[in-house]
């Protein structure tokens, strides 16, 4: 009950949102139920088999909190813009309802690898924007932007453009990023950021391993022969990362969206492709670079 005291204290959230305490913990440390043989898997992700990321790494990346009623939801996103932030729509949509995510619900940080200290912003969130080609029962289209109170300091990622061609072949090395389990037992939660190293697979070999596969608008990832990194609970709106075509610059070309099993790593973690959502997400970021911005959702 202290952690969760403390961590709404530091957010700035109402602790009337989090009685029962207990039942936060519920939410970010008890396995959503999995399928496998073509059923779409449930496990909406930590990071296993990384490393905790320096502090000044990784500066786009943001820790999304959502707290509604008695129990809070953790993801991880990028900052797409001063006021966007990019993650995954199973973050901001309850996917059995479609019913979007209240605002005013949700905190962000960003300026820190560990979401609990350092040099942070802590953000509210104005607007919740759910991509339009979300297909809910599908999990196709997983992404969504979250609109925030005010610009922040963190610079906005790199994008994959609508064609990435030679970004993310099969056969690429790639960095996962996100806070969540470092382990599926785990039962705290992840301050840290954590990232891995993970090889982009290629779409035959995906869609016969990560069933139902939609090969325009998802990626998929596993490290083989070793397989000792994946995704888990907590990394779900993460970045896949790749170098970019031009030196020292990183591009993502992925966000986070599920994984099978128990976080195995013996499975494939599954990302809506960047390229297929970016041209909406651009729409967005062009709009709010406008002097007036348009109006929060």
């Amino acid at each position: 009950m202290r952690q969760v005291m403390w961590m709404a204290k530091i957010l700035g959230a109402g602790l009337s949102t989090l009685a029962p305490v207990a039942l936060l913990f519920v939410a970010l440390a008890t396995p959503v139920a999995v399928g496998d043989g073509g059923h779409r898997p449930k496990a909406h992700q930590a990071v296993i088999g990384g490393a905790p990321a320096q502090d000044g790494t990784f500066l786009s990346l943001a820790y999304i909190l959502y707290f509604h009623g008695k129990v809070g939801e953790a993801c991880t996103g990028t900052v797409v813009a001063p006021s966007l932030v990019l993650t995954a729509g199973h973050c901001a949509v309850e996917m059995n309802t479609g019913v979007v995510n209240r605002p005013e619900g949700f905190r962000v940080v960003t300026g820190s690898v560990d979401w609990a200290t350092g040099e942070r912003q802590i953000s509210q969130v104005l607007g919740v924007i759910p991509f339009p080609g979300l297909v809910r029962h599908l999990d196709v289209g997983d992404a969504a932007l979250l609109v925030l109170s005010q610009p922040v300091s963190a610079p906005p990622v790199t994008l994959a453009p609508p064609s990435q061609t030679g970004l993310a072949e099969a056969g690429t090395t790639a960095t996962v990023a996100g806070w969540g389990r470092t382990s599926f037992e785990q039962a705290t939660l992840t301050e840290q950021l954590n990232t891995a190293t993970t090889v982009v697979q290629g779409a035959r070999w995906c869609a016969r391993n990560a069933p139902p596969f939609f090969a325009k608008g998802e990626l998929c990832t596993i490290t083989p022969p070793k397989y000792l990194t994946g995704a888990c609970n907590g990394d779900s709106g993460g970045p896949l990362l790749v170098p970019g075509p031009v030196e020292g610059e990183t591009v993502e070309v992925g966000v986070s969206v599920h994984v099978y099993g128990k976080c195995s790593t013996h499975r494939p973690t599954v990302y809506t492709r960047v390229d297929f959502i970016s041209a909406w997400v651009r729409g967005w970021v062009d709009a709010y670079n406008q002097p007036t911005g348009p109006r929060p959702h």
